[in-house]
């Protein structure tokens, strides 16, 4: 009977309180026009190093504060050094665009071949040299010729046509191979064979090579096999001027393979790529030090005349004690202006926000000139900090929205997992954009101990009315 009396009052109990306490969390949400109870789209992405350099691609630059807060504004002005130069114009915008120098270049070389026999193939020239029979009275002409010697280019369909013997097949074949058939077309035209076969232009079988050699062209493979490095030096050789950001590449039948100059250069074995017909090596310089030296002359020639036109503004300023003192007074009246007008908030200013299970919800102003990033947020001398009785280090949220309008109502939540206190290195690389929102999630017992706060009031208040009308 008892048992039945605390049932009912605790269902009382928990009828009494209305809604019992529900604990905050992130969850993932449904794409946009989809979401059931929520109008955000949020997806939510481990924090690890690698998202953290992914997420700091975002582009965000801070706030810089005024001139007078410049390094070395004030001592340069109490030495005379020059005023407030007068106001320029902007600079130009540089006509070449800025290079920059490309990082590790991965290498990836093609399967290791073993040279094969040369194939005669459509286009070749092949010599055909037959010997002639001669007697002492055919000397003369034997001294200026010892045999007759014609040349046959190869058809399309592999064949040569040799006069009185008709059509031999030769495409495809090896010098051997071509000698024996052509040994038995003779015979079969009652010839003698006694010749002797030779190739004398090789065309059906070529590479290219182009990009930063010296003479870009058709390479053709002869009966010797053809390596990249003596197809290179056959266009002219390597002509780039840093081989630290320059590769080859080399395009076979729809894969793309490359190699480094530097390891090309200073590896043997990567010099002895066979290659095939049909390869296309191309050398690509990933950063031309003409352009990035024409581009810095540019700002150089901008400067200099910045420069140029500073000096003449500060030539015709009065250097005397009392303008010195003027400037730095006014240097002091902006210092204390902006000071001023920061307190009342109207200066731009970014701010990210911190709730949860902290000490204190509070907004964090991000600083001027530079990057905050997570651990500053949770760590920084003049931020509250977490709970460590309430909080739940596994569950650390930043919550951003999307930049793009067009993605309005698009959230993404990084969570840091920091109860391995290893994963708090990623909170010292992970970037904080203005109003990303830091929530910090309470532990499950701590959850659970604010039911029990709102339980059992009403319990005991609900247990003496019971028992004062029984």
């Amino acid at each position: 009977m008892r048992r039945e009396v605390i049932g009912v009052l605790l269902g009382l109990g928990l009828a009494g309180c209305g809604v019992v306490y529900t604990a905050p969390s992130v969850r993932d949400g449904a794409p946009l026009g989809q979401a059931s109870g929520t109008e955000y789209d949020v997806e939510v992405i481990r924090l690890t190093e690698e998202t953290a350099r992914a997420a700091n691609l975002t582009p965000y630059v801070p706030p810089r504060l005024p001139l007078a807060y410049q390094p070395g504004a004030a001592s340069k002005i109490a030495s005379g050094a020059g005023l407030a130069p007068a106001a320029l114009a902007p600079l130009p915008e540089p006509t070449e665009l800025r290079a920059t120098r490309p990082g590790l270049i991965p290498d990836r070389l093609p399967p290791a071949g073993q040279p094969e026999p040369y194939r005669i193939g459509p286009a070749d020239v092949v010599l055909l040299s037959v010997s002639t029979p001669a007697s002492v009275s055919d000397l003369p002409g034997l001294i200026s010729a010892q045999a007759k010697r014609q040349g046959y280019v190869v058809q399309d369909d592999g064949a040569i046509a040799i006069p009185d013997v008709g059509r031999v097949q030769i495409g495809g074949m090896t010098i051997q191979d071509a000698e024996a058939e052509l040994f038995r077309a003779l015979v079969a035209a009652g010839i003698d064979p006694s010749f002797s076969l030779e190739i004398a232009e090789f065309n059906s079988q070529r590479i290219s090579v182009g990009g930063e050699v010296g003479a870009p062209q058709l390479v053709p493979i002869t009966l010797k096999p053809l390596y990249l490095h003596e197809a290179l030096q056959s266009a002219g050789g390597l002509t780039v001027a840093d081989p630290s950001v320059a590769r080859i590449q080399l395009f076979r039948g729809g894969e793309a393979f490359q190699i480094g100059v530097e390891r090309f250069l200073s590896d043997p074995a990567a010099r002895r790529i066979l290659l095939r017909d049909g390869d296309s090596v191309f050398v690509l310089n990933a950063y031309r030090e003409d352009a990035a030296a024409r581009y810095f002359e540019q700002q150089l020639a901008l400067r200099q005349e910045q420069a140029q036109t500073t000096a003449y503004a500060l030539q015709s300023a009065n250097l005397a004690s009392q303008a010195v003192s003027n400037e730095l007074a006014r240097i002091d009246s902006e210092r204390e202006a902006f000071q001023q007008r920061l307190a009342l908030g109207a200066v731009e200013q970014h701010y990210a926000y911190v709730t949860g299970e902290v000490r204190r919800a509070q907004r964090v102003a991000l600083p001027f000139e530079r990057t905050a990033n997570l651990a500053d947020v949770l760590f920084g001398k003049d931020v509250a900090g977490m709970d460590l009785q309430s909080a739940d280090m596994g569950e650390i949220y930043v919550i951003r929205a999307a930049s793009d309008p067009r993605l309005m109502g698009k959230l993404t939540a990084w969570h840091l997992d920091a109860e391995n206190a290893v994963n708090l290195a990623a909170a010292t690389r992970f970037e904080m954009h203005p109003n990303d929102v830091v929530f910090v999630a309470q532990h499950p017992i701590t959850a659970w101990n604010r039911v029990i706060s709102q339980v059992l009031p009403q319990f005991f208040l609900q247990a003496a009315a019971f028992a004062a009308t029984n």
